[in-house]
This record gives structure tokens, sequence and C-alpha cells, in this order.
């Protein structure tokens, strides 16, 4: 099967600055499983501009063997799609609101089948720009062919519509034997945190930092990886605690820290899915995650996770709570979250996306 992927979240290079390895990971998947995969990264430029990200050339990449097309849009009219006559697609999935605006366009005009993947953006979108952006958003899922929704809560924000759940899968390889994380168990002093996030604000990451500066009696280490324009004020609010600022660093190094940690946090609001997440319980962390946000539905609270409310008082709750269980019980924990992450497999994910293609064509 031939398909185009239509979305401005699309990496060009490695490490490309904004920009998560989530799609890219469901295309890498596709290709695995024996498909032609085409992406048209259709880049709105003042959106761009917006959001402090890197304007690309125009023109064809190629990155871990997918063909790119890098398109600037001006204007979110997306005119220009004609040299999409000489590429053979079956079907088209979007992602992201401009993906999906652009990718309406391209079904109106070569009559293909459609299918929207819901992210966060999207309910920002229709919330919050209703003077064009939302009524037109509207409109191109209302004639998208099907619809897919990458949260539960994505999914309850869509009542009206027919909605399947599209969520992240993680690598077989990645997941730790059960035998590993009840030995990580045996030590928790200090008890390891870890937290894996940029530094924008709804990612919430200053509340976990006065948590942790209100937890006096219990001997913690916070390790936080990732960057963002708001890191000086951060380590300036942590300042007295034992909290580690790592950086950016390579995937496989914060897969090695998360298997070392006890404990994983992030009290993002609205995240959209979260794929570290899913690397915490694959890891065998007591993974922490917002009501209502992320991978809330698949984490149930008390048995593979705890569901917080994203404010520090919460949060401490919830970890004295945690350091008070015994061993037999974290272990629980841990191993029904590697069960979960298991469950959770990126072929098997990926195979959500191929019957909902054939549910179409």
């Amino acid at each position: 099967m031939n398909i185009l992927f239509v979305t401005d979240l699309y990496p060009l290079e490695d490490n490309h600055k904004g920009i998560p390895k989530t799609i890219e990971n469901f295309a890498l998947a596709l290709k695995d499983l024996g498909h032609s995969i085409f992406v048209l990264r259709a880049d709105l430029v003042f959106n761009t501009l917006l959001r402090g990200r890197k304007i690309y050339p125009q023109g064809e990449y190629f990155h871990n063997g997918i063909k790119i097309i890098n398109k600037n849009f001006l204007l979110p009219s997306y005119f220009g799609l004609d040299f999409l006559k000489k590429e053979n697609f079956d079907v088209i999935i979007s992602h992201m609101p401009s993906g999906t605006l652009c990718a309406a366009k391209i079904k109106e005009k070569f009559r293909k089948p459609h299918i929207a993947i819901l992210h966060s953006s999207d309910i920002e979108v229709m919330e919050k720009y209703k003077i064009y952006f939302s009524s037109a958003l509207k409109k191109a899922l209302n004639s998208a062919d099907s619809i897919g929704a990458r949260s539960h809560w994505i999914k309850e924000k869509f009542k009206d519509k027919e909605v399947f759940l599209l969520p992240s899968g993680i690598k077989k390889e990645d997941v730790i034997s059960k035998d590993k994380a009840i030995e990580k168990f045996k030590n928790t002093h200090p008890l390891k945190i870890a937290c894996v996030s940029s530094f924008i604000k709804r990612k919430n990451v200053a509340v976990l930092i006065d948590a942790i500066n209100n937890i006096k009696d219990i001997d913690i280490e916070l390790k936080i990886f990732g960057t963002g324009r708001g890191e000086k004020k951060l380590k300036k609010r942590a300042s007295g605690a034992k909290i580690y600022f790592m950086g950016q660093i390579e995937k496989n190094e914060v897969l090695k820290n998360l298997r070392d940690s006890h404990m994983f946090i992030l009290p993002s609001i609205k995240e959209t899915f979260g794929l570290s997440y899913l690397e915490a319980l694959a890891s065998g962390c007591i993974t922490l995650c917002s009501k209502s946000s992320g991978m809330d539905g698949w984490i149930k609270d008390s048995c593979n996770g705890f569901i917080i409310e994203p404010n520090a008082k919460n949060i401490e709750n919830t970890i004295r709570k945690v350091y008070s269980l015994n061993i037999d019980e974290l272990t629980q924990i841990s191993q029904n979250g590697i069960n979960l992450a298991q469950e959770l497999e990126y072929y098997k994910c990926a195979q959500i996306y191929l019957e909902n293609i054939k549910k179409i064509l």
C-alpha cells in the first residue's frame, strides 16, 4: 500500500529541534511492515515562526529511508499541490491541524481517502482560533473518511464523531525484564525520580520542582532530561534540592536512566499522549500522569501507575504514598506498567492504522 503522511510535525534530520519522533515512528513502523511511505511536510510558515522553529528550504529530503517533500505555505489555502500528481498514493493520513487542513485539500483535488489523526493542538485550534481556523478545521474533519485520536481524553472531546484510538507504541527491545525491575526496588534510598520534558509552560516542570522542594523528610534525587527557554528560571527554583538538569541526551541514555529510576513524573497539562510515559512504564518506573491528559485511560490509578492532579500538593502526596509502599506493592505496580507497555507494542499500534485504512478503501 502507498501511504501519504501530511503533517508539519515530521523531522527532516536527527534531533530536529522542537519536533518529536512520534509521527516518524508510525511511518517507520508501517514501512517495516512492507508499505510504501511518502511524507508531505506541509509547513505553515507563520505557525513555525510562532513556535520558534527553524524554517527549512523547500524541496525533497530523505530521512531514515523515507522520502519527504518539505513545502512552505504562507497561507492555509495550500495552493500549489499539483506536484502530487506524480506521486502514487492510495490513502492520506494527516496529523496536526495544518496537516489536516492541507490533507482535506488533497482529498478534494485527487479524490483519495483521508484519515485525520487528532492531537491536543486540534482542540486548541478549535477553542482559541474561532475566526477562521476553527470552522476550517471542523470542515476538514467532517470531510475525512475516518478520524483517530491519540489518547482517551482527546477522543472524549469528540463524542459526536466516530473516533478510533491510536496510541504510540514501544519496541520490544526497549521493555525492561521484570526481574530487573524488581531488583531496582530493593533500595529506594535515595528515591530516584525522573522527568523527561521540554520546558514549555504546559509541561508544568515548575510544579514538579515545587513538590520536590516541599519534601524535606525523604531522600529524593530528581533528574530532569530536556531543555528549553525557561531553564535558568527552573534551575533557580530548584536551588537547594537534589535536582539535576541533565540536558538533551540521546534516547538510549534516557532509557538507561529510566531503568535506574524508581519513579517517573510528568505533570503535563493537555499532553497529547506522551511517549516518555510509555518509555517510563517500559523501564519499570512507577509512573505519574496528569488527570485528563496523556496516558490517562491506559494508566489506571494505583494499578499500573498513578493519576495526579497537576499541582505541587497532589504530586507531593502521591510521592509520599509511593514511598510508603512495601517492595511487593511497588514491584506489582511496576510489573503491571510493564504489562501495559508490552500491550502497546510498536507494530501492534501500527496495525491500528492498517485496520482503519482497510475499512475505508
